[in-house]
């Protein structure tokens, strides 16, 4: 058994034209902390923005477990609803703890929860 921590992928996807910024963390718990997670969303939006303007595009946030390749998804309307920082933190600890849901059917969980 491998026990190498792949960690969790946080993805903000422009559904209008599939662009997308991405970012790795290793320990997704620090995602917990509700300024940490809308500071992560804001960088996000702001890397998908300079990429092409998103305006109002519809978008989707997804988290992905990278050592067992379960992925959720979020839709949102706007950039705007990700501009209130309390809701990007919340949808984000939302996707984890729907991720974590399933890591409780696993034996062992290598991302440290």
């Amino acid at each position: 058994m491998n026990d190498e921590n792949k960690g969790f992928l946080l993805t903000l996807i422009n559904e209008g034209n599939g662009q997308k910024a991405e970012k790795h963390f290793l320990n997704p718990k620090k995602l917990y902390i509700p300024e940490i997670a809308a500071e992560e969303i804001a960088l996000l939006v702001s890397e998908l923005d300079g990429k092409e303007k998103i305006n109002d595009a519809a978008l989707m946030v997804t988290m992905t477990n990278k050592n067992n390749g379960v992925s959720v998804d979020k839709d949102v309307g706007s950039a705007a609803e990700l501009a209130d920082a309390e809701n990007a933190a919340q949808i984000v600890k939302d996707l984890i703890n729907i991720i974590r849901g399933y890591d409780m059917d696993e034996e062992t969980n290598i991302c440290g929860w």
